[in-house]
């Protein structure tokens, strides 16, 4: 049935109302899903950033757990290489002082011998006089040339022990083996590490020593003078003369500090 001209059609009207719910149906449909869609995605969000979060917190307490696990079996490997190094190198030190006392010996021996056989000869006093003279100005150079000899090697040794000491924060002993290493290495002749060794020496030790600490090491005041009278002969054209004022400046420091408080 056809509606009259100008008379809107109810059939018409009743299709567009539907048409209309239908769409607001839809819009409310596609408003809830995109609400539902952002819900879940904010709460994905909010997941994946928990498991990342409590995971990340999981690797970085396992990682601290391997690294303190890791430093701990390096520091025992290390302390364990350590004492080992210092036995094979006291070993070798020793062996070496043996050694040079052995040939000291043996010379002396001879050159006694020597003496002994010119006055079985029936010698005159000043001829024997003059043979021991002779005999123990030999004995000296002797000395003197085999230490020279070994000079470097023992330097390196006292060298490497005085910061092994310096490492474990034992400055006095350090300091004994710094000054013992100069005084070979200017035995040697060696410089560079003649050098070092005060610096060493100025650097690490005797900033960390007390008053106390040359009562009871009294080797360290005694090896020091022999460094510094070592040193003053060999100042020419004033080589040794920074040397000599940082030294004798860093030891009176050291002699004048006080004890140490607990």
């Amino acid at each position: 049935m056809s509606a009259e001209p100008g008379k809107p059609n109810p059939e018409l009207e009743a299709l567009k109302a539907q048409v209309q719910a239908l769409e607001g149906s839809e819009r409310r449909l596609l408003d809830t899903i995109k609400i539902a869609v952002g819900l879940m995605l904010g709460l994905s969000a909010i997941l994946v950033l928990f498991a990342w979060f409590a995971s990340h917190k999981n690797y970085e307490q396992d990682k601290l757990a391997i690294q303190k696990a890791l430093e701990t079996t390096n520091a025992a490997h290390l302390a364990a290489f350590n004492r080992d190094l210092d036995n094979v190198l006291n070993a070798r030190l020793t062996a070496r002082e043996q050694a040079v006392d052995r040939k000291i010996v043996e010379l002396t021996q001879s050159l006694r011998a020597q003496l002994s056989a010119a006055t079985a000869a029936g010698a005159s006093s000043n001829t024997l006089a003059q043979l021991g003279e002779e005999t123990n100005r030999k004995i000296q150079l002797m000395t003197e040339l085999i230490e020279k000899r070994n000079a470097h090697a023992f330097g390196l040794t006292y060298f490497d022990n005085a910061i092994r000491a310096v490492n474990s924060r034992q400055f006095p002993v350090g300091a004994d083996y710094f000054i013992s290493a100069a005084l070979f290495f200017m035995r040697a002749q060696d410089e560079v590490n003649l050098n070092t060794s005060i610096s060493r020496l100025n650097q690490f030790c005797f900033p960390n020593l007390r008053a106390e600490d040359f009562t009871t090491r009294p080797v360290i005041e005694e090896k020091f003078a022999t460094l510094v009278e070592g040193l003053e002969k060999a100042n020419v054209n004033g080589r040794h003369a920074v040397a000599l004022t940082d030294l004798r400046r860093e030891f009176q420091a050291a002699r004048r500090r006080g004890t140490a408080t607990k």
